[in-house]
């Protein structure tokens, strides 16, 4: 049992260790048909790998302007990205405790139902169907929860498309990326 719990927490250090930052910036310039020559630009991350991977002190905004990106805009960004750092780190649980407790809460409801469940089973050992629908349940949990980890990005990009919503004259707009 002490070689399990080991082993998980061994891998819950490996996956809550969010080490890997957005990706270069690329600038995708959009030229409307029908404006007289109207210009914007898209401002890009290069993701190489998932959300729940990313460190949230890298997290980086998705976001297009009207024209080109001019330094004005991106010192806006970069102090949007600041704040919005702060924000999501104070409004969301740490990485740890959004893991564990899936993992823990899952493991409980695994552990009462299918332990209830083995009553149906003439012979069967209650106790040891516990301890399975624990272990199963509470590894998906883990799992779930090392996913729902993606979604400090939502609320990063969240804050920020409300904070340039609340300054408009950057006529910046924050792109969210797809959750999936």
């Amino acid at each position: 049992m002490k070689n399990r719990l080991s082993l998980i927490a061994i891998l819950a250090s490996i996956f809550l260790t969010a080490c890997a930052g957005p990706g270069e910036r690329m600038q995708i310039p959009v030229t409307m048909p029908g404006t007289n020559g109207g210009k914007a630009t898209i401002v890009a991350h290069n993701q190489q790998v998932p959300d729940w991977w990313l460190d949230q002190g890298q997290l980086a905004l998705n976001f297009m302007v009207k024209g080109d990106v001019d330094n004005d805009k991106l010192l806006a960004v970069a102090e949007a990205e600041r704040a919005c750092r702060i924000y999501t780190g104070t409004v969301r649980p740490s990485n740890l405790v959004a893991v564990l407790s899936g993992g823990a809460l899952y493991a409980l409801a695994g552990g009462i139902g299918v332990g209830f469940g083995s009553q149906a089973f003439p012979g069967a050992v209650q106790s040891q169907y516990q301890y399975y629908g624990a272990m199963a349940s509470g590894t998906g949990g883990t799992a779930n929860g090392v996913i729902s980890l993606g979604g400090q990005t939502y609320t990063f990009e969240n804050c920020g498309r409300e904070l340039f919503d609340l300054f408009r004259g950057y006529e910046v707009r924050v792109l969210h990326k797809s959750p999936y």
